[in-house]
């Protein structure tokens, strides 16, 4: 066999293998982390000035596992005039696990919601609030042992 043969196979076996490089990755499943992730990026400057409104408030908004609680705590007189709110407990591990619950005004700004209904891992505890006629929005990492 001459070198002019071996170049010949060294090429096939070369496209061969990025043959099978190409055909091994059509076969992994990608599972976007956000599935609407356009009209998200859209809407990041509202997101961005209510997350400014957040953090101007006289107390932080917080979220704490305590025992067997999640307890999320927010500024009293905010929370007070909420005309529509909604936590978003995310998990990054599984979209299944994920859990959106919806908040109502409270005098005092605490919400208790009982650790049973989430599985183990971590959360990003997502809360976003409307309280007389402005936005907010905040974040806080949790882990469910």
């Amino acid at each position: 066999m001459n070198w002019g043969y071996r170049i010949v196979v060294a090429f096939g076996l070369g496209v061969a293998f990025i043959l099978f490089l190409v055909w091994k990755t059509m076969q992994v499943d990608i599972e976007m982390v956000e599935s609407n992730y356009y009209e998200k990026e859209m809407a990041f400057n509202g997101k961005l000035q209510a997350t400014a409104n957040a953090n101007a408030l006289p107390t932080k908004v917080s979220v704490v596992k305590q025992d067997q609680q999640i307890i999320l705590k927010i500024d009293s007189t905010t929370a007070a005039a909420i005309t529509k709110a909604e936590v978003h407990f995310y998990n990054p591990a599984s979209e299944k696990s994920d859990r959106k619950l919806n908040l109502i005004a409270s005098n005092n700004g605490v919400y208790v919601f009982p650790v049973a209904q989430f599985n183990k891992g971590k959360y990003i505890a997502k809360i976003s609030f409307t309280s007389a006629g402005k936005n907010y929005y905040a974040e806080e990492v949790i882990f469910i042992p």
